[in-house]
């Protein structure tokens, strides 16, 4: 009996949150080593609110950046021509922890910059996002379906490659 409650006082500490704590999600892209994308990164004074309305007319309100934002923020140039010319033929995914993965043109992100769609967020009004969504969850607005809970990775990939600008 006294192995048998060691065992258990031995586990439990192991078991509870602290221990299980899912991992930030990973930022990749080509030629950078990866970078994690944590919940503080993506608060604070930069912030947005990202209002989302279920079917039932209740509104949840989560803080994020955009993931436009983001990506720039982790050195993707795209305020230049040359930057743009770059990132033209590129996309992003956004992988979930269950494999579920969703896709952007580069150039639809930087269609939206003044007013953006796509989200990466960490917390809602109430608090941290719960296990399953986070630590942090891709939100698109309007497009329920390619929103992903619980982000496991961004993805840049390029799928071709823009000659250089000529100079005249």
């Amino acid at each position: 009996m006294k192995k048998l409650l060691l065992a258990a006082a031995l586990w439990l500490p192991v078991s509870s949150p602290l221990f299980s704590q899912t991992p930030d999600p990973v930022l990749r892209t080509p030629g950078a080593a990866d970078r994690r994308i944590t919940s503080a990164s993506l608060l604070g004074s930069d912030q947005r609110d990202v209002r989302i309305e279920d079917t039932a007319g209740n509104v949840t309100v989560y803080h994020g950046l955009s993931l436009l934002e983001v990506l720039e923020k982790n050195g993707l140039q795209m305020k230049t021509m040359a930057g743009e010319r770059k990132v033209a033929p590129a996309v992003i995914l956004g992988v979930a922890r269950d494999g579920y993965t969703v896709a952007f043109s580069v150039g639809e992100l930087l269609m939206h910059r003044a007013d953006p769609r796509v989200f990466l967020v960490a917390e809602s009004s109430i608090g941290a996002l719960p296990a399953n969504e986070g630590p942090v969850r891709l939100i698109v607005l309007g497009q329920v379906t390619r929103s992903a809970y619980g982000l496991a990775r961004v993805e840049l990939r390029y799928l071709g490659e823009n000659p250089a600008q000529r100079k005249n």
